[in-house]
């Protein structure tokens, strides 16, 4: 990657990068394999920001990293549609407020490298005074991907062992609730049913998630909190859906899930077709989206709690397939936390990630990446690809003189933060310091940015109509950074019952990593962080303060 420097800003001589992994709750086993994930894209991102790159740059590959690990909910290794397919969705958006973004998008390995494109392109004037598009979705922006260089790979390489396993316990779970509901109407309907209605009925519940309501998938596992498979939020799954490291998986639903894999994710037959990962006269390994229903590959081996992502490059290029069976494997004994993670039944976190870094120019980026709720429906667009819901910046006033600038990104129910649209809420409470105040519709009070942050979730979010009259679970978890002459601000809070964190600035010699805790009972954990710039020093002076205390309680180091 080449990074390009920025000449707009006054140089503020630090820079500062801040990572987050996803808000639900990180069993304590699994805590150690969340924050070494947000370390190293601190870490990664950091090194983007050293040697010049803008800001856009490093959370561009501090989020590339998250995606290439399993661990998270984005990229290589997301939770699966109801089809058994990967859809993702990314935003990035970049100091003046420019976005790009993609929903919904099969085939890419790096969805927050897409949306980059999407921005950069968008940049540029198109002819006859056409507008170039800031989100695509779906096909279009596999398309999109394809038309300008991007590789695209057959839909099976980005389904790990573990979201494999899930997806095959959560089309049992479907198949079953279908089975009692059907029995149950049976014999209402018995006088009227035709000898044919039989095998219709039986056909329906072959495949996962057809004739099945997100209200019944979620009474029948758990009443009070919604599987992620169900209308709950992105991040948060219930103990019943969440596969154990050893799940014994019956051998009808493998020989059922290896027939889906072997005609392909897209319905076409891989063993009988032409190379899928080998380009047209090229050697990239991409292919033509329309190319991938018409080629062969040799199948990605898909055994429980075997990460494949070895099998990709930083560099973006695929690996042909003949050479993936070639790839060396790894002894269990040898490999490092991030390899091999297999969630375990006491780690519910299954979310969105999103980082925000501030470069030496004082510009500021954000972006946020998903996979998306278990067994969504295809197309389901969350708000990881939503401005304004998933990721926003609000960008220097060209007449303010303290130059202040904010970023927010969220993490949790994506349906509930689309209504409350929390990102930019949050964004505009902590850029002004306000607050509603009680009873008094339209009114607003000055507070710091603590209690400005605490409001944002207490009564933006959890108090909007919206979300009070809904049956889906309410869970939030928010990242945002404000910068002025001072310095620069980090804040989070959350009503989950965990958010892992990590933030690193020039001065540091590694990231600080935490995974807050609120105790349950739904109470909103904040901290924070404060990069003081010293205006007489050439390596200014930094004071880390997270977590802090708050009204509701403390949380710990």
């Amino acid at each position: 990657m080449v990074f390009s420097h920025s000449k707009e800003a006054h140089p503020q001589n630090v820079s500062a990068i801040f990572i987050h992994a996803g808000a639900g709750f990180h069993s304590y086993q699994a805590e150690s394999t969340h924050l070494w994930v947000c370390n190293q894209a601190a870490t990664l991102g950091m090194a983007v920001l050293r040697a010049g790159g803008r800001a856009v740059d490093a959370v561009e590959v501090a989020v590339k990293f998250l995606e290439d690990h399993e661990i998270t909910n984005a990229g290589y290794g997301s939770n699966l549609s109801v089809h058994g397919t990967v859809e993702c969705d990314a935003t990035i958006v970049d100091h003046l407020g420019r976005s790009g973004a993609v929903g919904a998008v099969e085939h890419i390995k790096n969805p927050i490298s897409l949306a980059r494109l999407v921005l950069d392109v968008s940049t540029k004037p198109l002819s006859l005074n056409r507008v170039p598009p800031n989100l695509l979705v779906g096909p279009g922006a596999t398309e999109f991907a394809y038309e300008n260089g991007m590789p695209v790979l057959h839909a099976d390489f980005l389904v790990s062992g573990g979201s494999r396993e899930r997806w095959l316990r959560w089309k049992r779970d479907l198949a079953q609730v279908e089975a009692e509901e059907n029995q149950e109407e049976a014999p209402k309907s018995a006088q009227y049913q035709h000898p044919g209605h039989t095998s219709s009925t039986r056909s329906r519940f072959s495949s996962p998630g057809r004739g099945i309501t997100s209200r019944s998938w979620w009474r029948s596992t758990n009443p009070t909190n919604p599987p992620s498979g169900s209308d709950g939020p992105d991040g948060v799954a219930s103990p019943d859906t969440v596969i154990r490291p050893h799940a014994h998986l019956p051998d009808a639903s493998e020989r059922e899930y290896e027939e889906h894999i072997n005609t392909g994710c897209l319905g076409l037959d891989l063993n009988n077709a032409e190379g899928v990962a080998e380009s047209q006269g090229g050697t990239d390994g991409s292919s033509h989206p329309a190319e991938l229903r018409k080629r062969k590959r040799t199948r990605l081996p898909l055994e429980s709690g075997t990460s494949t992502s070895t099998s990709f490059g930083y560099a973006g290029k695929a690996i042909p397939p003949e050479h993936v069976g070639d790839q060396p494997q790894r002894d269990p004994a040898e490999e490092s936390p991030q390899h091999g993670y297999i969630m375990g039944s006491d780690d519910n976190i299954i979310d969105t990630v999103g980082a925000i870094a501030v470069d030496c120019h004082g510009n500021i980026a954000a972006g946020s990446s998903s996979g998306g709720i278990g067994m969504k429906h295809s197309g389901r667009t969350g708000p990881a690809a939503l401005v304004g819901v998933g990721t926003a910046v609000i960008p220097v006033d060209p007449k303010d003189e303290a130059r202040t600038c904010v970023a927010a990104v969220t993490s949790g129910t994506g349906e509930h933060m689309a209504t409350t649209m929390a990102s930019n809420v949050c964004a505009e409470r902590i850029y002004s310091s306000t607050r509603k105040v009680a009873g008094q519709p339209g009114v607003f009070e000055t507070v710091n940015e603590d209690e400005a942050l605490e409001a944002v979730i207490d009564v933006d979010f959890m108090g909007h109509p919206g979300v009070k009259s809904s049956h889906c679970h309410a869970a939030i978890g928010v990242m945002t950074v404000k910068v002025t002459r001072d310095g620069i601000a980090f804040y989070f809070a959350h009503n989950t019952d965990s958010f892992a964190l990590a933030s690193m600035n020039s001065t540091d010699a590694e990231p600080k990593c935490l995974m807050s805790r609120n105790g349950g009972h739904n109470k909103v954990a904040q901290g924070g962080r404060f990069i003081r710039f010293n205006r007489y020093m050439t390596c200014p002076k930094a004071l880390f303060t997270m977590p802090i205390s708050n009204n509701k309680g403390s949380i710990g180091h």
